[in-house]
């Protein structure tokens, strides 16, 4: 369903042109044929790759548990890659990715457009900018009452085995990365607490470190609310989000930046990803090139060693 409530919208203000579409449902075949005409539509990726020989690029918009073999058929097939997060969560399958990502010179981009909210994308210019000082810790927390608002009974994001996990995959993924932003490259996983001790996580608090800083994460399916806020204090100043608020204290000056729409509000934000497609572009044509994958590596490797963590302390 993000294809069509939020990618459509987005390729259509930022002139991409849709040539074909590839999807399983028949009834989102039809659909797809009635929002996009000019489009050619198939029913496996697989047959589509195989004829369309001019498209410069795939978006894949999957659930998880397909997203590596779709973005290595595009690699395969020359295209630069846009992927859904998370990129995959198999190290194995990451590596082949990036080794064939370099070797044929192709962007892959996982989709990181919560860095380009009018939110965060201030907060991390804020943050970036030295205003704030030196950043010392950083705090990040996602309220939700349920896993997704159009969310089914069988949706695939509590199945496991489809979405590789629970909120620490779905709202993890994305938050991670932009912690990385704040804390740094050198960023790493402490500790991570989930609950409840199943198969499906539903709440998850997330311990990090960087040399001279710490973060915390801290995310839930089981709110009695949903919210997104966020706090950032530096040697010389502090910042604190509170969805459509931001609060900025510095050397006794205080701030207040009000957005026209809550951070929490909606699920699909077009207009995040097309700000952000100027930097897929970027990558595309060589500059930047595996930044995007550093960030995906970091959101695996901390999302990976969570989970094993837990199983270790089940053994």
């Amino acid at each position: 369903m993000i294809a069509e409530s939020a990618y459509l919208c987005a390729l259509k203000g930022v002139g991409v042109v849709v040539a074909a579409i590839a999807e399983v449902s028949a009834a989102r075949r039809e659909a797809a044929a009635h929002r996009v005409p000019s489009a050619k539509i198939y029913a496996a990726h697989a047959e589509m790759l195989s004829i369309e020989k001019n498209l410069d690029a795939l978006i894949v918009a999957t659930p998880p548990l397909y997203h590596a073999d779709a973005v290595l058929a595009g690699l395969k097939g020359h295209l630069h890659v846009l992927c859904e997060k998370p990129l995959t969560l198999d190290r194995a399958a990451f590596e082949t990715i990036r080794s064939e990502s370099e070797s044929r010179y192709l962007a892959v981009y996982s989709v990181n457009n919560w860095a380009y909210s009018p939110q965060w994308s201030c907060l991390l210019e804020l943050a970036a900018s030295g205003r704030l000082g030196a950043i010392r810790h950083a705090e990040i927390r996602v309220l939700r009452t349920k896993p997704s608002v159009s969310a089914l009974p069988e949706d695939w994001r509590k199945d496991p085995a489809v979405a590789g996990g629970g909120i620490l995959v779905d709202h993890g993924w994305h938050n991670l990365y932009l912690m990385r932003r704040l804390l740094g490259p050198d960023t790493r996983l402490v500790s991570c607490v989930l609950s409840p001790d199943g198969s499906v996580d539903e709440v998850a608090t997330v311990f990090l470190a960087a040399p001279g800083k710490t973060g915390t994460i801290h995310l839930s399916w089981k709110a009695a609310e949903r919210s997104n806020s966020s706090f950032i204090d530096g040697e010389r100043g502090t910042a604190e989000l509170r969805d459509d608020l931001l609060i900025v204290k510095t050397e006794g000056c205080e701030k207040t930046i009000r957005f026209h729409e809550r951070l929490s509000a909606g699920s699909s934000h077009p207009e995040w990803l097309a700000a952000m497609w100027p930097s897929f572009e970027a990558e595309c044509s060589g500059r930047g090139r595996g930044d995007n994958l550093a960030e995906s590596s970091f959101c695996l490797t901390s999302i990976r060693a969570a989970y094993g963590a837990r199983e270790s302390a089940r053994a």
